[in-house]
């Protein structure tokens, strides 16, 4: 990842998800219900989409912004990135 924010970013929300899991561990150890171990690996499973869209969203338009010069170009990457973003939300 070329921006140092984006990179940030992703690894705090990595390192929150990596948390979550500890406590799903616990929550296994402690013979919690499976109900409840499942809501929590649908937590994990939403937080990681999430992720992956924001990875997406950052570096496409980063990646393919910097393949073209011309602004309007830009602007139509950033509108079709936005679309798709859209979509997978």
């Amino acid at each position: 990842m070329a921006n140092s924010s984006t990179q940030a970013e992703v690894l705090n929300r990595l390192r929150n998800v990596k948390g979550h899991i500890a406590g799903i561990e616990r929550m296994v150890e402690e013979g919690q219900p499976c109900s409840n171990v499942l809501i929590q690996l649908s937590a994990i499973r939403a937080s990681i989409e999430k992720i992956g869209i924001y990875i997406l969203e950052h570096n496409a338009a980063e990646c393919l912004s910097d393949a073209t010069q011309n602004p309007e170009d830009k602007q139509k990457v950033e509108q079709i990135v936005k679309q798709i973003i859209s979509f997978l939300k």
